[in-house]
């Protein structure tokens, strides 16, 4: 009897030890970080927070079905406060947290803030929304799945020549932003291409909020459209004071507007186009799908960035399912590897700078405080 007892313990306590072991490797978590405006001007939508919800919806779905490579996945939610300075300090945050990827920003100016200390470390960055094209310049660990300002400049000039059949055009360009410089100078370069004049460029800081000064400019040259590439604030007051001094011109902007225009510009944004990645009247079957799981979970979906936040995690988890390893190199490789992925956003495949190519635009209108979908423009 005692030779039978001296048998089974070992064997007992092996498996014990060896189910402890497994259990406790398959809950270690892995760490990616979510860089965004939670304070400040920056915040896309006052209260609702879509991008950071969009990164918790797509981690909870990863989750569900195993996480990354049988890994859980945890989310470190990082506040860049609205400026560059504030992302720098957010992405050394992450690094110190030893994040696998970084899912972030929105404005171009806050992800060149934080590119540098990712690409240095090594750690992958993915911004759902970031524009500028120097952004993913900063280095091989720095990608986005939103088209850039070159396509978007040549969009909206486009359409203005085109659809609009706008002869003259005055632009205002909001020099504290980055995103704004340069899609201030890719529209004016398309429009000249395309027969049309520029008839002034006239600049400003992001935080003014009297534009008296340039408007009383723009009246006097009568331009068929006045092209604003800012964001809610500093458009929507413009907008709001041109109808007040009588100015008539079509105004036009890019995708750094929302619907939270109207609390500067009140019913004077009506009529104001402008171009984005994404919209909620978006046909396709995997939105429609898209939109019904968010709305389960947070509010109505109401900006293109929540369809591309979410895209920018299912990327990621794409590439490390196709790298097979929770290395940050290896999955760079694999990011930079990217054919074909099909996102809520359109398909995904990276160029030498690791920019989607060939992503679509939709050219949005704001009527009665809403976005209304108009078109969409494919490359």
């Amino acid at each position: 009897m005692k030779k039978k007892i001296d048998f089974l313990t070992p064997w007992w306590m092996f498996w014990f030890l060896l189910l402890f072991s497994t259990a406790g490797h398959a809950a270690e978590s892995v760490k990616i970080a979510a860089i965004f405006a939670k304070t400040g001007p920056a915040v896309v939508v006052p209260g609702l927070r879509p991008e950071f919800n969009s990164v918790r919806l797509a981690v909870k779905e990863l989750n569900d079905s195993g996480g990354l490579l049988g890994h859980p996945i945890e989310v470190l939610e990082f506040d860049n406060k609205s400026t560059a300075l504030g992302a720098k300090q957010a992405a050394e945050e992450a690094v110190k947290a030893r994040v696998l990827a970084v899912i972030g920003a929105t404005r171009s100016s806050h992800s060149l803030g934080m590119a540098p200390v990712l690409q240095a470390a090594g750690i992958p960055m993915i911004s759902p929304v970031s524009t500028n094209p120097e952004v993913t310049l900063t280095g091989d660990f720095i990608f986005r799945v939103c088209f850039i300002d070159d396509f978007q400049g040549e969009v909206m000039a486009a359409f203005a020549a085109k659809a609009l059949k706008a002869k003259t055009a005055v632009v205002l360009t909001n020099t504290s932003e980055k995103f704004s410089l340069s899609l201030a100078g890719l529209f004016m370069e398309k429009f000249k291409n395309l027969g049309g004049a520029i008839l002034w460029e006239g600049d400003y800081l992001g935080n003014a909020t009297n534009f008296e000064e340039q408007l009383v400019k723009v009246k006097a040259f009568k331009p068929d459209v006045c092209f604003v590439p800012g964001y809610d604030s500093d458009t929507g007051f413009i907008v709001k004071q041109a109808r007040e001094m009588g100015i008539d011109a079509v105004f036009l902007s890019g995708d750094g507007l929302t619907d939270a225009i109207y609390k500067y510009a009140g019913n004077a944004a009506d009529g104001l186009f402008f171009s984005s990645h994404w919209h909620p009247d978006d046909p396709d079957k995997k939105s429609r799908q898209f939109i019904q799981t968010y709305e389960r979970e947070y509010p109505k979906v109401i900006e293109a960035v929540t369809a591309l936040g979410y895209d920018a995690v299912m990327l990621l988890a794409d590439a490390v399912k196709r790298a097979k390893s929770l290395e940050p190199a290896k999955i760079r490789n694999s990011l930079a590897e990217t054919k074909g992925f099909k996102g809520i956003t359109g398909e995904i495949s990276f160029d030498k700078n690791r920019n989607p190519m060939n992503k679509s635009a939709v050219i949005l209108k704001f009527e009665k405080e809403v976005a209304v979908y108009i078109k969409t423009i494919t490359p």
